[in-house]
């Protein structure tokens, strides 16, 4: 009950505290809100995009990545980007990029990261795609970027070694299959020849079970092989599942920034205020 009392006398307190030193107060809450929406309409605008990849990049490599870091060469290309523009280093920016410096300077922040989607047990795993997070200052440039990042990926030298030696595998592969399809070819085509060369009461070099062995070693080569163009056709070293939005709404933080400095300001009148009346 004492507590309770005490409690209900310290806002009491407050409050009186508050309508004393009212003026000085909302001086303070007034100002600096006032200060954050000059910022605000001062200083340069800024967009915010984003866009959904997918690289063949970890299986060019074949490194078996942990299950939350399935996109991880590709995802640490593209933050290596956000270091040259916290260094404002946009010349080697524009250079990566492969786009005009003045272009390349419009750039704010560039980021990347894995995936996730929930399965039946509420559980979270990561897809084989990744989230580009872009900031512009101007949002004339962002197809620019956007053509400048696969341009990133398609030059980097050891992307591309790597993509070099994943195309020369798939076409070996490719060339193996058919050579064994073409030899399994030979094989049935000849057993059926032979198979009609000997009379009815012989029994035939290449028997029906064995012909359809062949035959289901065949489909499934062709399977293989198919299973593989596909993929050599889609794992590229970048590609945009779903490109970058075209946005027109600048980003707008007065409301956020207006409550923060407004509260802020209120303590330091409050500060201020008590200082006074203690003097």
């Amino acid at each position: 009950m004492t507590e309770e009392l005490d409690l209900k006398e310290l806002f009491s307190n407050f409050v009186r505290f508050n309508r004393r030193h009212k003026k000085s107060l909302l001086t303070f809450v007034f100002f600096g809100v006032l200060s954050v929406i000059l910022f605000q309409n001062f200083k340069t605008p800024y967009y915010e995009t984003k866009a959904i990849c997918m690289s063949g990049i970890s299986e060019y490599e074949r490194v078996k990545y942990e299950e939350e870091w399935l996109q991880r060469t590709a995802i640490d290309l593209i933050n290596y980007l956000q270091i040259n523009i916290e260094n404002k280093d946009y010349k080697e920016l524009a250079s990566l990029l492969g786009i005009d410096l003045l272009i390349a300077e419009k750039i704010k922040k560039i980021e990347a990261e894995q995936l996730y989607q929930k399965d039946m047990n509420e559980e979270f795993f990561s897809l084989n795609k990744f989230e580009i997070m872009l900031t512009v200052f101007d949002n004339q440039v962002i197809e620019d970027i956007q053509k400048g990042i696969i341009y990133y990926f398609y030059n980097n030298k050891y992307v591309n070694d790597y993509y070099m030696k994943f195309n020369e595998s798939c076409d070996q592969m490719i060339k193996d299959i058919n050579y064994e399809m073409n030899l399994l070819e030979k094989i049935r085509l000849e057993g059926a020849k032979n198979s009609l060369d000997v009379s009815s009461h012989s029994v035939n070099v290449i028997s029906g079970k064995e012909g359809k062995n062949i035959s289901n070693q065949i489909i499934s080569l062709s399977d293989l092989r198919e299973e593989i163009k596909m993929k050599q056709s889609l794992l590229k070293p970048l590609t945009y599942v779903q490109e970058f939005a075209n946005v027109d709404q600048k980003e707008d933080e007065i409301l956020v920034w207006g409550l923060l400095v407004g509260f802020i300001s209120f303590l330091i009148g409050l500060l201020v205020s008590l200082i006074k009346d203690v003097k």
